[in-house]
């Protein structure tokens, strides 16, 4: 087996590829490859609010694809955006099912947040504590975050919104993530759809071993891949996958 070291720039920084020839991991590339037909409404980016917003970018970014949907493998998942610099008081995540005219309905689960105080990735995973249903197969759902740099206002200041759909894994595919390594299971997650799976496993492992090179370039071609080159240098202010 040769291993060619290749290092390319990517927003700046050096990013380590090992390309494995004559292996089978080769194979197990990490750009993302939406579902046929998957499409959904929404801001994925917030308008700038002045005064509320500092850096660049400025706005709520929701870690998602360009179709503003992705599939989850799992019942409770895990959702993940970019909060700014800001002078927000408090986020406020919300989870809503879509109705039969497409759009959100009443939300399932709603919650307040603290700001994190430095500007970076952050997450949330719905809680399986809160007494929350399940998500259904098949079923659409939009999540939202809002920031609220004023109390007073009604919606938030600054606004995000994705969907997520939540499909078991056929049995080809558990089978597949049954043989490889976690960091191959988010390839296998991204080349099927399930955007939710591929980020939290990549964000995740990235959290742990913060200077492993490899996972540091399959998490920047994933976040290429659907355009959300901003992020690629941007911390992960998740909690290790340790606690």
């Amino acid at each position: 087996m040769k291993l060619v070291n290749v290092r390319y720039p990517v927003l700046g920084q050096l990013f380590t590829l090992l390309l494995v020839l004559g292996s089978s991991t080769a194979a197990l590339a990490t750009p993302y490859v939406p579902p046929s037909g998957l499409g959904a409404p929404g801001r994925r980016e917030s308008a700038g609010t002045r005064g509320c917003a500092f850096g660049n970018p400025a706005s709520l970014i929701a870690l998602m694809p360009t179709e503003n949907i992705g599939l989850t493998a799992e019942q409770y998942p895990q959702f993940y955006w970019y909060m700014p610099v800001s002078q927000a008081q408090f986020l406020e995540f919300t989870l809503s099912p879509m109705g039969a005219d497409g759009e959100a309905i009443s939300p399932i689960y709603t919650t307040r947040l603290a700001v994190p105080e430095a500007a970076g990735i952050v997450s949330l995973e719905l809680p399986e504590t809160a007494n929350l249903p399940l998500l259904e197969a098949g079923d659409r759902y939009q999540w939202q975050v809002a920031a609220f740099c004023n109390p007073q206002s009604e919606d938030g200041d600054l606004q995000i919104q994705g969907w997520v759909e939540y499909q078991p894994p056929t049995a080809g595919l558990q089978s597949s993530l049954d043989l490889v390594s976690e960091a191959d299971q988010a390839s296998l997650y991204a080349q099927n759809g399930y955007w939710f799976d591929a980020v939290d496993h990549l964000a995740t492992l990235n959290a742990s071993a913060p200077k492993d090179d490899l996972l540091q370039t399959r998490w920047a071609e994933l976040l290429l891949s659907v355009e959300l080159d901003d992020m690629v240098d941007q911390p992960l202010l998740i909690r290790d996958a340790e606690d």
